[in-house]
């Protein structure tokens, strides 16, 4: 997003919207009261040094709610304060191309949406978001979805490779983001073989523990 924002800052206001605590854990406790929101929201500002606004919703939800409840999405809004295009899930490439379909319109109309599936920024980058929860946060992700948090940390160890590719701001040809996204993929199946193993190894071991 910070590519996005070096490319389009002069023209567009960016603004980031806590929501809740998506992954908690004993150093990040769900949000109680509305300082503790600000609190966060103020320390993910520095130390992502975020150069755009970070806005918090509050206790309730309510701006959440409005917008549909989703996991990781982006609005753009018009200078006619309606929603031009909603990205289901962030991809910056995908931003791209519909701030420059946006401004063609002089700012003002629709440009459509996007619920495709872009896992390889998520994987490459990940890790941060559930790392100040551990363990409980690993645990809890890994749960709800078989794989995500191992291929969460298969994608921090390789960081550097995929980062050219994950985090760019403008769509890479074809090729390249077939690629790429077989890397992710393959990511995936790596950290969901690893959470089997580890779910069977300890079904294995749960036996011979009641026995003792």
């Amino acid at each position: 997003m910070k590519r996005l924002h070096a490319e389009w800052g002069d023209r567009v206001y960016f603004v980031d919207v806590l929501v809740r605590q998506g992954h908690p854990g004993p150093a990040v406790p769900p949000y109680r009261t509305d300082g503790a929101k600000q609190r966060d929201a103020e320390r993910y500002r520095d130390e992502e040094a975020v150069p755009w606004p970070v806005a918090i919703d509050d206790l309730a939800g309510s701006v959440h709610a409005h917008y549909g409840l989703l996991a990781d999405p982006v609005f753009l809004i018009g200078t006619d304060g309606r929603v031009a295009f909603y990205n289901y899930w962030t991809h910056v490439p995908t931003l791209h191309r519909a701030l420059g379909h946006l401004m063609d319109l002089n700012g003002a109309g629709t440009v459509g949406a996007s619920k495709a599936v872009h896992p390889l920024a998520t994987v490459a980058g990940g890790w941060r978001a559930i790392e100040r929860g551990l363990p409980q946060s690993f645990r809890d992700l890994e749960t709800a979805m078989p794989g995500s948090a191992s291929s969460l940390w298969l994608g921090h160890q390789v960081r550097g490779v995929l980062a050219p590719v994950a985090f760019t701001a403008r769509p890479w040809p074809a090729r390249v983001k077939s690629g790429a996204t077989t890397v992710a993929g393959a990511l995936l199946l790596a950290g969901a073989y690893l959470w089997l193993q580890h779910t069977r190894a300890q079904r294995l071991r749960a036996p011979a523990a009641a026995r003792l």
